[in-house]
């Protein structure tokens, strides 16, 4: 811990120590005791009428463990877990597999009759509430809400609200949430102290925390580390009006590809890159063309096949979907080895013969559909990129509005295939684990295919070997686009799993994440209109709101593995071996009815974007018609630099503002019709955007496009 951050920590607790030293006692252990336990924890009475996992994220639901790099690992009793209503616990098998918890976990617990206004707890609309900087730096010595980031010595900035997808204020979750991802292996503490509840009163101390302070906790041992974690972990800091504290490990990230494990986040992902690639060495997968168009004599269309080596378990082998792939939706779960790690299914390439091209056995056939300019442009080959669709869509997007200008005005190729885990393919799959959360595991198995399905679609667009090899990617006797200059562009769902696809990549250096945001189950289903359909079948299965948020924290666990949560610390900085950092640029559209803009904020944050401003102005108006707004529904910026144009940037965000009224600021979707038109499908052939992008992809570098000024555009795609 340098010098400046031990005097800016004694400086702001400074002539608290008497506070701590009364709940110290004589002869404390320098030894953390053990905090995990068997059952419910006793630092709070089980809310009456489901389960019992809080508070969460919590190291009483962990064990030691001396094969992890953090020395735990989860060990949540499935007995503990919510219940559907057919009686099935939610089951833990793989989540305690992990050595942590998420780095985007959101701290939950109940606290009856707490007023988040008379606490003064930051809500989204000003994280600087929270006393804490973007950097670490506590500003307050009295801050309702610290996370405290044990193992750096800094703070962690947030932002609250209580559970707006419950009716029942007797049992409505405060939810916090972190405004950049907690760090990957390290331990935090999440302090409650001077709350007030809705009459203005101090909130007095959880009889679980004062039990454990005084000594009396059932079990012992659990009451020892709780009063450890006050007295040692939050020694200096003022609990005069101390409510409750607890600690929990974050999983580590992984990235050694000398020593990969099931315990960490990107080890699965590597691994199975590493397995696939090594199939095919330095030449390029298996393809076939199967349709060529032309469309209007501006704009050329190449549809296939190529083949992938899979990892999941039961494949058809006989080609059902579109252009004769492999519907993988029909397939199983992931082969794993001894050490949990994903296996490759056996395989044997067979070569060509007079009568059948090469191919290989045991392989899926994945699609692809790949458009670009007809007529080649006198600039020279098109700039490649492949494209990520959105929600349970498919590959067929690329053809469409979100790309229409690429290829004719723009002189660009891209290239999609569908995303195996969250394509239209995988409906079943995923209404079944919304009936029963026990089976999400499967679905993060089927991402993760996805991610080696792109991986290989990009070597076919770098490789001289492979589409710059077919004559339909040919004209006059050169490929149609730049070989070996492949880019990620990726929107909505594609810039939500863009993202941590780039970061295991090495096949592109240059992404952009359009309405991308982080953290599936804390940040992202809630505050979308798109999670009604679904919604209407998990309340139905976990009718209990309170479980209902539980179980998305535990299914969030494994859905790391598949979106930006779980990558995001190793994108633009900390590579993982074998892989570059990437550029990224994220274009947000100000009011997203879909992809909320606090969950795309927390994602540059936690990539240590830049942020170009001015920001917002909030007098835009497209007509006198639209509401002035006068609160918006985030920081917006806070706690990230400004963004100097046209130089060298590794991370950027972008907010493009159509005029869009303001959304809710607390959990729940802008659904009824004082929201607006929903511009999330907003901007994505405008000219400046589309300048944006092409700044960073071919220079690395966002040009200033907006005068000077907001970024501000008209409601049409």
């Amino acid at each position: 811990m340098r010098l400046t951050r031990m005097l800016a920590v004694a400086a702001v607790v400074t002539g608290s120590v008497t506070a701590v030293t009364s709940v110290t006692g004589a002869g404390a252990s320098t030894k953390m005791p053990e905090p995990g336990v068997v059952g419910c924890d006793s630092l709070v009475t089980t809310p009456v009428g489901h389960d019992c996992l809080l508070p969460w994220p919590n190291d009483a639901f962990t064990k030691p463990s001396t094969s992890t790099r953090t020395g735990r690992v989860l060990n949540i009793p499935a007995t503990l877990t919510p219940t559907n209503v057919s009686g099935v616990h939610v089951g833990t098998k793989y989540q305690n597999l992990n050595d942590g918890f998420s780095p985007g976990s959101t701290p939950l617990i109940q606290i009856p009759n707490l007023s988040v206004a008379n606490s003064v707890i930051a809500p989204s609309t000003n994280i600087g509430l929270s006393g804490c900087t973007a950097s670490g730096q506590l500003t307050t010595t009295t801050a309702a809400i610290v996370l405290w980031d044990t193992t750096a010595k800094r703070c962690v900035p947030y932002f609250a609200e209580l559970d707006a997808q419950d009716p029942d204020p007797a049992t409505k979750l405060l939810i916090i949430h972190p405004a950049l991802d907690f760090t990957e292996g390290d331990r935090v503490v999440v302090l409650l102290r001077n709350l007030k509840n809705t009459s203005g009163a101090t909130i007095p101390e959880l009889a679980g925390e004062k039990a454990a302070l005084a000594g009396t906790m059932k079990p012992v041992t659990r009451g020892a580390h709780l009063k450890w974690v006050v007295t040692h972990d939050l020694k200096g800091f003022d609990l005069r009006h101390l409510y409750a504290a607890w600690d929990f490990t974050v999983i580590s990230g992984g990235g050694n590809l000398a020593k990969l494990s099931a315990s960490n986040l990107a080890d699965p992902a590597l691994s199975m890159r590493q397995q696939a690639f090594a199939t095919v060495g330095k030449t390029s997968p298996v393809f076939k063309v199967t349709n060529v168009f032309v469309n209007g004599n501006a704009e050329r269309e190449v549809d296939g096949i190529f083949q992938v080596p899979t990892f999941l378990k039961g494949c058809a082998i006989a080609g059902t979907a579109m252009f004769g792939s492999t519907n993988t939706g029909t397939c199983g779960s992931m082969s794993t080895g001894k050490n949990h790690l994903p296996k490759l299914i056996k395989s044997t390439y067979v070569k060509a013969t007079a009568t059948k091209s090469a191919h290989w056995t045991g392989q899926i056939w994945a699609n692809f559909i790949c458009v670009m300019p007809q007529t080649p442009s006198s600039a020279g080959p098109a700039l490649p990129t492949l494209y990520g669709h959105g929600l349970l869509g498919d590959a067929s997007e690329v053809t469409g509005g979100n790309f229409k200008s690429g290829p004719t005005v723009h002189n660009m190729m891209g290239c999609a295939t569908d995303w195996t885990g969250m394509s239209g393919n995988d409906l079943l799959l995923v209404a079944g684990a919304l009936n029963n959360l026990s089976y999400f595991h499967t679905n993060v198995d089927h991402m993760l295919q996805g991610f080696v399905n792109f991986q290989f679609l990009a070597r076919l667009i770098n490789s001289p070997k492979g589409f710059a090899s077919n004559p339909a990617f040919r004209s006059g006797g050169r490929a149609r686009f730049l070989v070996g200059h492949c880019n990620y562009l990726g929107l909505s769902q594609g810039g939500i799993m863009g993202g941590a696809l780039s970061a295991i990549s090495t096949q592109w250096t240059s992404v952009v994440l359009g309405q991308a945001g982080i953290d599936y189950g804390g940040l992202l289903l809630n505050r979308s209109v798109d999670w009604g359909e679904f919604a209407s079948v998990y309340d139905a299965a976990y009718p209990n709101p309170v479980d209902e948020q539980l179980g998305l924290q535990l299914i969030q666990l494994l859905w790391d593995r598949g979106e930006n949560d779980g990558y995001a610390e190793h994108l633009t900085r900390s590579p993982y071996g074998g892989t570059r950092a990437k550029h990224v640029l994220i274009i947000e559209n100000y009011g997203d009815h879909q992809v909320s803009n606090m969950a795309q904020e927390v994602l540059a944050r936690t990539i240590g974007a830049m942020a170009h401003t001015p920001t917002f102005d909030p007098t835009y108006r497209l007509d006198a018609s639209v509401p002035v707004r006068t609160e918006q529904p985030s920081s917006m910026d806070w706690g990230m630099a400004p963004l100097v144009p046209n130089v060298p940037v590794k991370a950027a965000i972008s907010l493009w503002d159509f005029g869009t009224p303001s959304p809710p600021s607390d959990n729940q979707p802008p659904v009824d019709g004082t929201y607006g038109a929903d511009p999330h499908d907003f901007g994505h052939n405008n000219a400046g955007i589309m300048a944006q992008v092409l700044g960073l992809m071919e220079h690395d570098r966002i040009p200033e496009v907006c005068g000077g000024l907001s970024c501000q555009g008209l409601p049409v795609n």
